[in-house]
């Protein structure tokens, strides 16, 4: 970008008013399966839904083969099962190389992630650094092979607000 430049959408403006470089969120692709776990009512166009009452979470593997998943969401779950460390070996497990989980969680210190009583698990913006670089979550594991991608908060107000996280499948 040259000295003087306009943003022209909400990535620009974050990079401009945060004044740091924000990796670009990878487009999720227009082949391959999209998969849109603990879909509920939000239904995203050409992702195949995966929700109660055929599959749970806490108990079921992805009913996929290994390296078959171009991209997933996973909005308003992970804070809900019981292992999300599970849920998300899982998604390693059923993700191409280069396939993107695209996440949306309560941030740990809003409203909206302790008014609901069914909600297991809080994050933070350094829950996926965290997660990924302590051996402790490496037992009885191959390794993570995630880097993190885009990882901001997002809200309208202290009620709703949000880790937004793309993490991308690595080799």
């Amino acid at each position: 970008m040259s000295d003087y430049w306009m943003p022209q959408d909400m990535h620009q403006m974050a990079r401009l008013v945060t004044d740091r470089e924000i990796p670009d969120w990878i487009e999720s692709p227009d082949v391959g399966t999209v998969l849109n776990i603990g879909a509920g009512a939000k239904h995203i166009k050409n992702a195949t839904p995966l929700d109660l009452p055929a599959w749970d979470a806490d108990s079921m593997p992805i009913p996929y083969g290994d390296e078959s998943i171009s991209a997933i969401y996973a909005i308003h779950i992970l804070e809900h099962v019981v292992s999300p460390v599970m849920l998300l070996r899982e998604c390693q497990r059923v993700l191409v190389p280069g396939g993107t989980l695209n996440i949306g969680v309560p941030y740990w210190h809003s409203m909206g992630a302790h008014q609901d009583l069914d909600h297991k698990s809080f994050f933070c913006e350094e829950t996926w650094k965290t997660l990924f670089m302590n051996d402790y979550y490496e037992k009885n594991h191959d390794g993570w092979k995630f880097r993190i991608g885009t990882n901001f908060l997002f809200g309208l107000n202290e009620r709703n607000l949000m880790l937004i996280t793309q993490l991308i499948r690595t080799d």
